[in-house]
């Protein structure tokens, strides 16, 4: 049982962090195995053809281009490498952070959370205004509710933690969820001018 779960956790890791390289080989497969079943149906093209079609082309193929074709395609997998690499895994995140800047993301992170959830909230209801009903109203105030009660959860850590948390590490107490910070990052949120100091976050928690 214990190595299942250990297969099972190497697994569930190695997906999590190479899932752009897998969804890009698992289409690429799809739109080959596809365009060979379209051949099939319609010009009854079998393997067999596509075998003497490329043992045809290799009498006729100009080693040296490959070479160059070959080196140019390895080059580009390795910027695309490079590129997705430093996507995923920013070059900032991966460096100590000190107590200040963990706070700091965290009270960023809070505080654009927070904006997105509110956004989202207006946009769906701006996008049925010619039709909205008090249900509609009631929903928003709902979720709007909840996103300012989770910001408030999460804001007193900052302001007033309390003693079980004070013994805790560091980045237990102040831990970003990364998948909604990339969230928030591709929506354009981490653009915005946000004051993250403790007043700012203090005025939020506790409006006048």
């Amino acid at each position: 049982m214990n190595l299942l779960r250990k297969l099972r956790a190497t697994f569930n890791e190695f997906f999590y962090h190479n899932y752009p390289f897998i969804s890009i080989c698992s289409c690429s497969v799809a739109i080959i195995t596809a365009y060979l079943h379209y051949e099939w149906k319609v010009h009854k093209y079998d393997l067999m053809y596509w075998k003497q079609v490329t043992e045809s082309c290799s009498h006729d193929i100009d080693y040296f281009q490959l070479l160059i074709l070959l080196t140019i395609l390895f080059i580009n997998v390795i910027f695309v490498g490079i590129v997705v690499t430093v996507y995923l895994h920013p070059l900032a995140e991966t460096a100590e952070l000190t107590l200040l800047e963990i706070k700091d993301r965290y009270a960023r992170f809070i505080l654009l959370r927070l904006i997105a959830r509110l956004d989202r909230v207006h946009g769906k209801l701006s996008s049925k205004r010619r039709r909205l009903t008090f249900q509609h109203y009631a929903r928003a105030h709902s979720n709007m509710v909840k996103a300012v009660a989770l910001f408030r959860k999460d804001a007193r850590k900052l302001i007033l933690p309390n003693e079980s948390e004070i013994v805790l590490p560091i980045e237990e107490i102040y831990g970003v969820t990364e998948d909604e910070e990339r969230a928030l990052r591709r929506g354009g949120y981490y653009k915005l001018p946000i004051d993250t100091t403790d007043e700012a976050v203090r005025s939020l928690f506790n409006p006048k």
